[in-house]
């Protein structure tokens, strides 16, 4: 799914930043980019402390993908009431990145319905903060009328892809009762998961069982990989995640995975970290899971799977 908004000051910034993250940050730095053939966004946890060794780390994370990417301008929300971190993140980011040859356009600091600009030169006093509400603005109500869903927080936009304990147990309970699946899985599979997507319908019990007791196959969960395209990724998304729900864990690292993989390639990038997360907490070194994780912190484009599969 591709958002375009373009920004003309900050409270469009502001606007911006839930839209194409899905959900309203806090306690985060927000990173949005401009001018790069393939502009992205990144939001990270605002550092524990604001030491050298932290803000080097920030700097790295960030600078890394835009060089990479040869973004022209970047612009930073820090979602904080500390105006000190914010103080401290500007007057570090700003030459890091001017250094790059990529122009800031501002580094503003958002916190209980208001914002200001930061100064960037250290231990400068920061300006009144300014009321702004986002509910009423163009990009919300562009982002409602496409049918885009924003949280109220990263917890919100976890939940939808967290653990539903009775269908957990339903569905463990019918998968013991499977032979151990194989190769042959690969076509019922993919039959069973196209069906949802083609009909818009959640996964039936007896489905959702036989795919997720598959899915820890290799070919299995390569073929429903290649299953999906930019194009489809939505509606394949919305059947992982409800399969992801109800996996019980040993499918987990595997469905989530593939769940984030969907996220990804409908350009969602939170809900892919969301799920990401699941996989991580049943197998912190998940082959899959682990490339996935690379290509989110290199702000790797979907378009690169799509060169995958053509010289497949």
């Amino acid at each position: 799914m591709t958002t375009v908004l373009t920004a003309s000051g900050p409270e469009d910034l502001l606007a911006a930043v839930p839209v194409v993250l899905g959900f309203h940050p806090q306690e985060s730095l927000v990173m949005l980019t401009f001018g790069a053939v393939r502009s992205f966004h990144a939001r990270l946890d605002l550092p524990p402390s604001a030491d050298d060794a932290a803000l080097a780390e920030v700097i790295e994370v960030l600078v890394a993908p835009s060089r990479t990417h040869q973004v022209d301008h970047v612009a930073f929300v820090v979602y904080s009431g500390a105006a000190a971190v914010a103080g401290r993140l500007a007057a570090a980011l700003v030459p890091a990145f001017v250094a790059e040859g990529i122009g800031v356009v501002d580094v503003l600091r958002a916190h209980d319905g208001a914002w200001c600009s930061v100064p960037v030169r250290a231990g400068a006093t920061e300006p009144p903060m300014v009321p702004y509400d986002d509910a009423c603005h163009p990009f919300t109500a562009e982002a409602v009328f496409a049918g885009r869903v924003t949280h109220a927080s990263r917890a919100e936009l976890r939940a939808t892809v967290a653990p539903v304990a009775g269908q957990r147990t339903r569905w463990g309970r019918l998968i013991e009762s499977l032979p151990e699946p194989g190769p042959a899985d690969v076509t019922p599979v993919g039959e069973l998961v196209t069906g949802w997507v083609d009909r818009g319908e959640p996964p039936d019990d007896d489905g959702a069982a036989r795919v997720l007791g598959a899915i820890t196959r290799i070919e299995v969960r390569d073929a429903a990989l290649y299953a999906v395209t930019r194009e489809t990724a939505h509606d394949h998304l919305r059947v992982w995640a409800a399969l992801l729900r109800g996996a019980p864990d040993p499918q987990v690292p595997d469905t989530a995975a593939v769940t984030a993989f969907c996220a990804w390639m409908s350009g969602d990038g939170a809900l892919a970290w969301c799920a990401l997360d699941r996989c991580f907490d049943v197998d912190p070194e998940h082959p899959l899971g682990t490339c996935l994780a690379e290509c989110l912190v290199r702000a790797v484009p979907p378009a690169a799977w799509e060169e995958v599969v053509d010289s497949a």
